[in-house]
């Protein structure tokens, strides 16, 4: 009994933890090499993002939609409106939407 009840405290504890994924983003050239473009590390609990550029970071805003990770600004605190800057889809992990970027090549992230 002891036993059954110290795995389940440990089950529950486990997914009540915040989850941060990790991303490493690439664009597909022309020769298929991929190049390394950015990482993005999305913290579901606190619903913040980070994308790690090689001139810096930036901190953002992450929306968690049904389909989709949303990074970008919410308009004010109450947190409803938010300028998106990075379209994720969450099944296949690319980039459908960069407000700054062209998508010319496919951006594709895997998760690390």
């Amino acid at each position: 009994m002891k036993y059954l009840s110290l795995i389940l405290i440990i089950l529950i504890s486990s997914s009540l933890r915040s989850e941060m994924i990790n991303l490493e983003c690439k664009t597909q050239s022309q020769n298929s090499e991929r190049i390394n473009t950015f990482s993005l590390l999305l913290g579901t609990e606190t619903k913040k993002a980070v994308q790690i550029l090689k001139k810096g970071q930036l901190t953002m805003d992450l929306s968690i939609q049904e389909e989709y990770f949303e990074v970008g600004q919410f308009t004010d605190t109450s947190q409803t409106d938010l300028i998106v800057v990075l379209r994720i889809n969450k099944t296949t992990l690319e980039i459908e939407y960069a407000k700054y970027m062209e998508l010319v090549e496919p951006i594709l992230c895997v998760k690390l």
